[in-house]
């Protein structure tokens, strides 16, 4: 296999299709329409279980509500000529903000400090603003203290959806400000997940990728 191409085509940001997540997804859907959804929402499990693609894909059923093309809902699918998809592949969405770490095992005090920024200022489309941090992991003590009071006292309109992988700690005064949501796939549902993945895309693999990918 193609490994920089199935990487490329599993990567959370890129992936139009998800699987595995029809009942989570259905429940944050249920908990937004009875406006009921917490704005702060911690993510937890395994690292490579697919918690990030999900949040892509129900954030991108949020932000393209009202646009056209927007998310399918029926078959848990990203429109690829969504506007919103493309502004957040491109970086560049105005009621969107990433965290992660970026070269570097720590998500950085500064990054935080954009994030509040962001969190602070109007944006230029109407409506929700997200803010997703995945590998909250790396958040080191500074960048967790800096981000407490943001999370704290959110906007009503502003949404903070947090990946946090299990195997590793998160600060208990970030955790402890968030409603947990626990994600867990079994062994067999993770090789049907990425199995399906690689059909749809018809590319070969070997089961030495399948154990690269899923099984942690």
């Amino acid at each position: 296999m193609n490994s920089q191409l199935l990487d490329t085509i599993i990567k959370p940001i890129n992936q139009l299709n998800l699987y595995g997540y029809n009942k989570i997804f259905n429940d944050f859907k249920l908990l937004y329409k009875n406006n009921k959804l917490p704005n702060t929402i911690l993510l937890s499990g395994a690292k490579g279980s697919g918690k990030s693609t999900f949040l892509f894909h129900f954030i991108n059923f949020l932000l393209s509500e009202n646009e056209n093309l927007k998310y399918l809902y029926d078959n848990y699918k990203i429109n690829a000529g969504n506007s919103s998809f493309n502004l957040v592949q491109n970086g560049t969405h105005s009621n969107f903000f990433l965290l992660d770490s970026i070269n570097s095992d720590d998500i950085k005090i500064d990054q935080v400090r954009k994030l509040i920024k962001f969190v602070s200022k109007t944006t230029f489309y109407k409506g929700i603003k997200i803010v997703l941090i995945d590998n909250a992991e790396n958040l080191n003590i500074n960048s967790s203290n800096a981000l407490l009071k943001s999370i704290e006292e959110p906007n009503p309109e502003t949404f903070f959806f947090i990946v946090n992988n299990d195997s590793y700690n998160i600060p208990y005064t970030l955790k402890s400000r968030c409603v947990n949501f626990k994600v867990h796939f079994t062994a067999e549902e993770k090789k049907s997940i990425f199995k399906k993945i690689v059909s749809d895309y018809n590319i070969n693999y070997t089961e030495n990728d399948l154990d690269r990918f899923f099984l942690f």
